[in-house]
């Protein structure tokens, strides 16, 4: 894309480039390339010089995709959900802001009970074994 009108043309539709994205996103350029070799993360355009351009879209979608890769998913079943999923983001996102709050909650729990184990140890009173794991178990 040699002509300066298409840049432009690509900036209005793709305003986020691969570098800040990254940045943005605390993964590396080469992470995103990754996603887009695997099928996860398509760039919206590709500007001069092969520089990947993402639209707010785009954000989204790589949201989505770091919120279930800290849920411990594989890239090939995140790519499944993805496919899977209704095209409303915000409903999608919305299911991942409960699970959010969920975890929020389970390590404030967990955060209460080492402070209070520490506590304990500190004064030397006993331990309660219901205490000492509150928070520990997974979330069902």
């Amino acid at each position: 894309m040699s002509d300066p009108s298409d840049m432009e043309g690509v900036a209005a539709k793709a305003p986020h480039g691969i570098a800040t994205v990254a940045r943005s996103a605390g993964v590396s350029s080469r992470t995103l390339r990754h996603y887009e070799a695997v099928g996860l993360l398509p760039p919206t355009a590709i500007g001069d010089g092969g520089v990947r351009r993402y639209d707010d879209r785009a954000l989204v979608r790589l949201q989505r995709i770091l919120l279930l890769r800290e849920r411990g998913l594989g890239l090939p079943a995140i790519r499944a959900l993805l496919d899977e999923a209704p095209d409303d983001d915000a409903a999608v996102l919305a299911t991942h802001v409960a699970w959010l709050e969920r975890e929020r909650d389970r390590l404030a729990r967990q955060l209460a009970a080492v402070r209070t184990t520490v506590a304990r140890l500190e004064r030397g009173d006993a331990l309660e074994p219901a205490g000492v794991f509150d928070g520990f178990a997974p979330l069902r």
